[in-house]
C-alpha cells in the first residue's frame, strides 16, 4: 500500500489501483471499526494519483471557502507532493 497523505492510500492487487480512505464503521451494536472505503479504480498509478489529487482538492473546497490564491497555491502543494511518488 502507498500511504498517502489525509487519510487515503493507494492499494493493489497486481493488476489495477484502487484509491482508499481511512473511515469509521460502525455495526447495528455500535461496535467501531477501522476500514478502507474504496473511492475508486485505476489502470495506473499515475491515474490513482491524479485521483488522490481530485478527491483532496474536493475536500479542500468543500470545507473552506477560498479565493483563487488560495486554491492555486493549494494546487502547486499538491504538484509537489505527488511528484515525490513519481
Amino acid at each position: 500500500m502507498i500511504k498517502l497523505k489525509n487519510g487515503y492510500g493507494i492499494i493493489s492487487d497486481g493488476k489495477s489501483f484502487t484509491l482508499v480512505q481511512n473511515a469509521i464503521q460502525v455495526s447495528k451494536d455500535g461496535v467501531k471499526t477501522e476500514i478502507k472505503k474504496q473511492i475508486s479504480f485505476h489502470s495506473t498509478s499515475s491515474s490513482a494519483l491524479q485521483g488522490y489529487s481530485n478527491c483532496v482538492m474536493a475536500d479542500l473546497v468543500s470545507n473552506f471557502d477560498m479565493d483563487l490564491k488560495y486554491v492555486l497555491e493549494a494546487i502547486d502543494e499538491l504538484k509537489r507532493e505527488i511528484k515525490v511518488y513519481e
